[in-house]
């Protein structure tokens, strides 16, 4: 009964409660402090609000108005957002903080892939409207926890890929497809001083994906890069492993200096491990296979390259910039799981075989060596190579074989057909190992990666060896501070058959009915006369693989690179960069050879091992012990600083002003010797040299007694070998300002103004010669985003100009103009040399480029490329003239050159069939080069070699131009003739310009590349293409050396079936006979001179000849036109459930045929490749290649 009255109470006072909570209120005033509410609640509804100061501002104004509002609607409002809750109680309303409730969260997993299906990490999927998410792992797929709402979305974005929104319905699931978009993939350019939003981009540059490396299938960056974009030419001199690949951005701006391109990798300026002279450099005549300064990258490491071409591009590199700048950007790691990765390829390189020649067979060969008996004709010199048919005709001239066995003989070396290429080369086999490490947190994010490429070459006795490494790390170490560290390093051993050993020659020009070896299975070796014992006829025994066996060349590179990179962001928009670089580079190059060789016998001037050396070949040895050891070490070390300071302001949300300010030092030093030659090698006894006893040299040149320290010195001034070496030591200083401004208007109108001021002391006394600035200006105009243009059809449309100029300092000039000298045992003191004639004012070479762009994309970037028109000329060039000898030199320079570039590029591509399974897409570049020398060289001071290897620049035509003889038929006795040889128009200039004529250029004036990719669900097939044409090309030589005809042993060319043969032949034929005759060229006359010339400077030196002056005239120049079949690949990408079945999260394989062959226009160069150098002339070789990729 009492429980029950206490119930009854409680509820009346509950229902009292309930019903004063309706009680009406009015508040007129619309805003009113808590405290005066409350006394208005109080008057109007008795009820007294209670609340504690420490959760309730009672002074603060909140939002009133109320017209008879319930006290319960009152109270509701007033306490909205403030975190309490009220309380009834009696007449109190009692303020409290409201118990927390416990969220109920969601569990939303999934997995995001592209259109291929296949996964994508790092995807950053975020709560629509709050700073929750989380990113994808290296398997796609995400986990996320977010509080239950009633409306929930999620966000994905990723780089290169549309954002896409996605709703919540209560799956607890979302799988997410990608979307690309065109206009943020390749959304930035890197141009080493700047990280450039694409549609900000004033200037010209071309942009390689690493993707598009992967499908050539080279071992090295440069021949990757073949046919890759529009103004880069590319050329394969050699298909040797390691040889470098001349490299040429548009045609460069200086006639001396050297014409390769700068590199940057990392923001960071790579220099050549060696100081190749700019003769080297830029010579088509010249294999350098000691390396370049990518020789150390591994091209797994490639994350993209920009290639800078106009000056607006390259201002900001200052006078290093004049020939383009090439930038590498390395991988790094991004924020996400661990993820290690592994590329593989191995490959074999098929050998070079005789169907891919155009060479005389055995029976071929015989039937010359046949005809030049019957016509009784004699060899130019003493022959001691009896081999062939000549060796079978010695055997039975000499009563030692009958005419049947000598008949038979004949008909064996008819059909011997030796295979040189076989027994010199091989199929080589080619392997590359690539493993990498990266993740990362918000804090710390690393790529670490490791490189091994076995490359043994087709030629046997070649094998490159080469290990890399790379660590780069970026750490945050405030939320506005990263710095980056990058460091790098690389060791390579290469080794080559020795210099003087030719195993191309050796397999093209010898005589295939000469054996290779013995019955017994021993080599063959033919007699050869060895050289320079004036009336003293000696022989020496020679087969090339014993040449091969006991001799050797290496060449060592070593490269450790360390770099680091500042990013402080010191407030918004203004930002500090810093960067601090250092490189070391080693290159040893060393070559031996052995006593037991004809290339030494044929300095020691005997053949064999005697103890006693005769008075006559005394006079004339070079090496009367032991071989030969030569070599050079050149060491590198470079630094460099860079402050930046970047500012960047937004104004009005159209006005976007940034502007960069920097400084920049320096420094490269290369120390080292080259040239040098030991005598007295002894490679058997553990690479020592033979103590030789003492001798003297009297003034008949007679050795008298046996010794080395005065050898030396014999040696050394004997004109044919270099007993000391030549020291290679250099310095470089630069110090240099730069300025970036860029001004945009509403992302349609950009400006830019690029300027840097560099100075050298390499010119000559006057102050106002050592600097010079370098500057430019472009303009970019988005026509896209003009009002006028329709929305959704064109996603870029945008023109660009630009217009610079630079200055340049050619690496032709001399660091002294006098040289101090070696001891000169004569004069017994040192001597001075005068190493360049001073020219006190000597300036900068200067360049001033145009350059008109036009970039466009439709389609939804279906179809894009870009247009570019180009044209530079550069002034004040340094030229070489004559002064007179008195004054110690016979040259000067002089700022004395002009020339003009024009050139047309343009790059395209398209997605021609875009499918869920099946897909088709192309993509191709051309380039329209043409350059004319508007002031040239003297033609006084040039001899006929300058013309017939194009190294001469002469007013009005190419830069690369050459000349050649002007063949005139045969004459009836099918010897060659050549035009107006023996006139004398009354200079030599003159006379020049009548005896030769331009056979065109040696670079191609169209070049480019195209290449196809077909996708049918997870199964690729690509094809790439590159191609040259407007280019001319000499044919080899119908037989090697410059005699009237081939020595026994040696072959010919197959051109020679077509020769001439009987009075009556000229008439139709252009092959000469065979013949007796000399055919000598002298500016003297005499019974022997068949060419009597008025000026001497015609004469071919070292082969004064018309039968070398076949070889280089007009008749054997062709056309270079070809296209390049560079690869075909076809790939599978495993799905992923057979992927997730390994415990792998991407697994790829692919089987790749790389240089599968060139398509030459011209029928006569018969496979003969058209980039190869003359003398070298092996095609580059089919590769079979089978590779994996796989990651976990």
């Amino acid at each position: 009964m009492r429980l029950s009255l206490i119930l009854f109470f409680c509820g009346l006072q509950l229902a009292s409660a309930k019903v004063e909570a309706q009680a009406k209120i009015t508040v007129e005033q619309k805003q009113i402090t808590y405290l005066d509410l409350f006394n208005q609640i109080k008057e109007q509804t008795g009820f007294t609000v209670v609340y504690s100061n420490n959760e309730l501002d009672k002074n603060k104004l909140v939002e009133a108005g109320f017209i008879g509002a319930n006290l319960k609607d009152v109270l509701d409002k007033i306490l909205e957002g403030t975190g309490l809750c009220y309380e009834l109680m009696d007449e109190f309303v009692i303020l409290k903080v409201a118990p927390k409730e416990e969220k109920k969260m969601l569990k939303i997993t999934g997995i995001v892939t592209d259109k291929d299906k296949y996964p994508l990490p790092g995807v950053t999927v975020i709560l629509k409207g709050t700073a929750v998410g989380t990113a994808t792992d290296t398997d796609g797929r995400y986990q996320l926890q977010i509080p239950k709402a009633e409306h929930i979305s999620l966000l994905f974005s990723f780089v290169g890929m549309k954002t896409q929104e996605v709703k919540y319905t209560g799956k607890d699931s979302i799988n997410v497809v990608m979307e690309e978009d065109y206009q943020e993939m390749d959304e930035v350019v890197v141009t080493g001083y700047q990280v450039i939003d694409k549609r900000q981009l004033t200037s010209s540059v071309s942009s390689i994906d690493a993707s598009e490396l992967e499908k050539v299938g080279a071992l090295t960056v440069d021949k990757m890069l073949e046919g890759k974009a529009a103004g880069l030419m590319v050329t394969t001199l050699s298909s040797t492993p390691g040889a470098a690949s001349k490299i040429r951005v548009r045609t460069g701006g200086t006639f001396t200096g050297s014409r390769e391109p700068l590199w940057v990798i990392d923001g960071v300026i790579y220099e050549d491990p060696v100081p190749l002279t700019a003769d080297q450099i830029n010579s088509f005549d010249q294999v350098n296979l000691i390396g370049n300064a990518l020789t150390g990258i591994n091209p797994q490491d490639i994350a993209s390259i920009n290639i800078l071409k106009d000056a607006s591009a390259t201002a900001i590199y200052g006078t290093r910039a004049a020939n383009g700048v090439i930038v590498i950007t390395t991988k790094r790691g991004k924020k996400g799981n661990v993820s290690l990765s592994y590329s593989g390829n191995i490959g074999v390189v098929d050998r070079p075989r005789y169907r891919n020649f155009n060479v005389m067979d055995s029976k071929e060969r015989i039937d010359v060596s046949r005809e030049i008996r019957k016509k009784n004709l004699s060899y130019p010199s003493n022959i001691f190579t009896f081999v062939g048919y000549e060796g079978a005709l010695r055997e039975y001239m000499s009563g030692n074989t009958n005419f049947s066995e000598f008949q038979n003989e004949v008909s064996r070396l008819e059909t011997m057909n030796t295979d040189w290429f076989g027994e010199l080369y091989q199929p080589a086999i080619t392997t590359s190992h690539s493993l990498s490490l990266s993740g990362g947190t918000d804090n710390v994010r690393y790529y670490f990666s490791v490189g091994y490429n076995n490359e043994k070459g087709a030629e046997k006795g070649v094998e490159v060896n080469r290990l890399t490494a790379r660590s780069n790390v970026d750490f945050n170490l405030r939320k506005n501070i990263l710095i980056s560290l990058n460091m790098s390093g690389s060791v390579q051993e290469a080794r080559y058959n020795h210099s003087s050993v030719n195993v191309f020659n050796q397999a093209y020009y010898t005589s295939r009915a000469v054996p290779f070896k013995n019955a017994d299975g021993s080599l063959f070796y033919i007699d050869k006369q060895l050289s320079g014992l004036g009336a003293v006829v000696l022989s020496g025994k020679y087969n090339i693989q014993n040449e091969m066996n006991n001799s050797e060349r290496n060449v060592d590179n070593k490269d450790f690179n360390l770099a680091a990179t500042l990013n402080w962001d010191l407030a918004k928009g203004i930002k500090l960069m810093g960067n601090i670089s250092y490189r070391s580079t080693t290159n040893l190059t060393e070559e031996w050879i052995t006593e037991n060789t004809f290339y030494v016998a044929d300095l020691r001037k005997y053949d064999g091992v005697e103890d006693k050396i005769d008075e006559i070949v005394n006079r004339y040895s070079l090496a009367p012990f032991g071989g030969l050891y030569s070599g050079g070490m050149t060491s590198q070390q470079s630094y460099s600083g860079r402050l930046q300071l970047n500012m960047s302001k937004v104004l009005w949300d159209k006005h976007v002003f940034n502007l960069n300010l920097g400084y920049e030092v320096n420094s490269v030093k290369y120390e080292g010797s080259d040239g040098w030659m030991s005598p007295g090698y002894n490679h058997s006894q553990g690479r020592s040299f033979i103590e030789l006893p003492r001798f003297s040299v009297p003034s008949t040149g007679i050795i008298e007694g046996y010794g080395y320290n005065n050898m030396l010195s014999w040696l050394s001034t004997s004109g044919s070998m270099d007993i000391y070496p030549t020291i290679t030591d250099q310095l470089k200083n630069s110090l240099s300002w730069f300025g970036i401004f860029t001004y945009s208007y509403d992302n349609r109108y950009i400006l830019n103004f690029n300027m840097r001021s560099d100075g050298s002391n390499a010119f000559g006394q006057y102050e106002r010669y050592k600097f010079r600035p370098t500057w430019s200006v472009s303009a970019r105009w988005n026509i896209q985003n003009e009002k006028f243009m329709p929305k959704g059809k064109v996603e870029e449309l945008a023109l660009r100009l630009s217009y610079g100029f630079r200055g340049t300092v050619p690496s032709a000039l001399p660091y002294m103009v006098i040289q101090n000298y070696q001891y000169d045992p004569t004069f017994q003191e040192n001597l001075a040399q005068l190493a360049s004639f001073p020219n006190a004012n000597l300036t900068w070479e200067r360049t001033s480029t145009l350059n008109v762009g036009l970039n466009h994309a439709w389609f939804e970037g279906r179809l894009s490329g870009a247009f570019d028109f180009a044209y530079s000329k550069g002034e004040d060039l340094l030229l070489s003239r004559p002064v007179s000898l008195v004054n110690g030199q016979g040259s000067q320079l002089y700022n004395g050159g002009s020339k003009e570039d024009y050139s047309y590029e343009m790059s395209l591509r398209g997605i021609i069939v875009k499918g869920k399974d099946f897909g088709w897409s192309m993509n191709g570049n051309v380039t329209h080069s043409k350059e004319k020398v508007l002031k040239g060289q003297e033609v006084e001071t040039l001899q006929v070699n300058s013309y017939l290897d194009g190294s001469i620049y002469q007013t009005g035509f190419p830069v690369d131009a050459f000349y050649s003889y002007q063949f005139d038929g045969l004459n009836e006795k099918g010897l060659p003739q050549y035009k107006n040889l023996e006139k004398d128009p009354g200079s030599v200039t003159q006379y020049f310009n009548n005896v030769l004529t331009y056979s065109g250029r040696r670079t191609p004036q169209v070049y480019g590349g195209f290449g196809t990719e077909f996708r049918y669900k997870n199964l690729t097939l690509s094809a790439n293409f590159s191609y040259k044409f407007g280019q001319k090309v000499r044919l080899l030589r119908l037989y090697n050396g410059s005699q009237n005809m081939p020595m026994p042993h040696e072959n010919m060319s197959a051109e020679f079936n077509d020769r001439w043969r009987q009075p009556g032949d000229e008439a139709h034929c252009v092959i000469p006979g065979l013949s007796s005759e000399a055919l000598t060229v002298s500016e003297s006359s005499g019974a022997t001179v068949a060419y009597l010339v008025p000026y001497k400077e015609i004469v071919p030196s070292g082969s004064a000849n018309g039968w070398y002056m076949y070889d280089m005239s007009d008749e054997r120049v062709v056309k270079g036109d070809h296209i390049r079949w560079q690869s075909l690949t076809l790939g599978y990408t495993f799905p992923q459930n057979i992927v997730k079945a390994i415990g792998a999260s991407y697994l790829r394989l692919n089987f790749q045929v790389s240089n599968l062959g060139v398509w030459a226009f011209d029928e006569k160069l018969k496979g003969q490749d058209p980039e190869q150098v003359q003398g070298i002339g092996m095609p580059t070789l089919p590769t079979y290649n089978f590779s994996l990729n796989v990651s976990f």
